[in-house]
């Protein structure tokens, strides 16, 4: 970790861009001192950093860097501080959180996707919906707008933080309120960066699952978010045969949960459970099912229950015997 850095980002009201490329730097820095002030007074030097203002490589304002710096890869959403800030400093952030190196670019591309290209689109005004509008030659201009006006949502994490800004009616000091918004971005950033970490875990986690998965039954000694990881492997064939996911139950117990057959269909599993134990509960469904410790099934019959990983598994034999279950 860096022992301290000197960062100099424009004075007056403050945005998401600028605060959470500030919340970038403290992670890589034991200190970091913070000057917020016009440009005219840009510091010089190579102890500076000086960003979201000055015409530098981490400026996005003049004509000339948005050339330059380019959309952000795949979009059309034009790069602002923050995102210039991530493109450059990124993986050394992560580091500094312990991402493992072989995720280092999957977390840098996550992390930028959910999080950091909202908040260049918003300090850019550039809304992604409104601008495909824009190329549909058959929507008239009033249906531009309205679709404008619903893609907007009330409250982004841009409007958080223009919200730590100090109201006109306010004798708060605009700096402690920017250090403020700081520490609130710098949380929201570690979490983000965690569940980017915490996904990737997740996708080695479930896919060795898979590897080991036998008669359509995927058995995980733990819960993980596993759904999407199976249908997105469409070209494999031990993922695409299986019919239920078997894992302990965050409230106790053990899960028997079903496999949609798309990942779109909601209410359509690849074998679903017999549709006599949908709704019951404990003794009846052990009555019904014959399986001592059964706990539940949902009333939809994506979701059963049993106390111990032998119910569950003798319930998932029963299911996948059940030659009355394909829809």
């Amino acid at each position: 970790m860096r022992e301290k850095l000197n960062l100099y980002t424009h004075d007056g009201q403050f945005h998401a861009d600028e605060v959470f490329a500030t919340a970038m730097f403290s992670l890589i820095a034991e200190e970091i001192h913070v000057v917020r002030g016009p440009d005219t007074e840009v510091p010089e030097g190579s102890d500076w950093i000086v960003y979201d203002i000055g015409g530098g490589p981490l400026d996005h304002h003049t004509p000339e860097n948005k050339e330059t710096n380019g959309c952000h890869p795949g979009t059309e959403v034009p790069y602002a501080a923050c995102g210039l800030v991530w493109r450059e400093y990124g993986e050394e952030v992560l580091r500094e959180l312990d991402c493992p190196e072989r995720y280092l670019s999957k977390v840098m591309r996550r992390v930028e996707s959910s999080l950091i290209i909202g908040i260049d689109a918003e300090d850019n005004e550039f809304h992604p919906v409104l601008h495909k509008a824009q190329q549909i030659p058959q929507l008239s201009e009033e249906q531009r707008k309205e679709l404008a006006r619903e893609s907007r949502t009330s409250m982004t994490v841009s409007q958080m933080i223009k919200d730590f800004n100090p109201t006109w009616n306010s004798s708060m000091d605009p700096y402690e309120c920017f250090m403020d918004a700081v520490s609130f971005a710098k949380d929201v950033l570690i979490n983000r960066i965690d569940n980017a970490i915490s996904s990737a875990d997740a996708y080695d986690f479930v896919m060795r699952a898979i590897d080991y998965s036998a008669g359509h039954i995927l058995i995980m000694d733990r819960f993980a978010p596993w759904e999407g990881i199976v249908y997105g492997q469409k070209s494999n064939p031990k993922a695409n045969d299986i019919w239920y996911a078997i894992y302990p139950a965050l409230r106790g117990g053990w899960n028997l949960q079903c496999a949609r057959a798309g990942s779109e269909n909601r209410t359509e599993y690849r074998h679903p459970l017999p549709a006599s134990w949908y709704g019951l509960r404990n003794e009846e469904l052990a009555e019904v099912t014959g399986v001592p410790g059964s706990l539940f099934c949902h009333v939809s019959g994506f979701l059963a229950g049993a106390e111990t990983q032998e119910a569950v598994l003798e319930l998932a034999r029963i299911a996948c015997a059940n030659e009355n279950a394909r829809q």
